[in-house]
């Protein structure tokens, strides 16, 4: 399962992957059934549901979201 740091200046990096990755990037990875955790680097706090809110909602803004459907 991949683990996503999210970092002080909001950006998001891969530990298995090992590179950095946008919320589009994330959003593939749960499309092709993986399962994906997102953690703040600093404080360790779990941020997999905020994460996936902000996927949500940048989708909606987009048109491509589950509610356009």
């Amino acid at each position: 399962m991949p683990v996503i740091k999210r970092y002080p200046n909001r950006k998001l990096y891969d530990t298995e992957s090992k590179r950095y990755v946008t919320l589009e990037h994330i959003a593939q990875m749960i499309q092709q059934g993986e399962d994906v955790i997102v953690t703040d680097h600093e404080s360790g706090e779990d941020l997999t549901n905020l994460t996936l809110s902000q996927i949500i909602f940048e989708q909606e803004k987009k048109g491509s979201g589950l509610m356009s459907r």
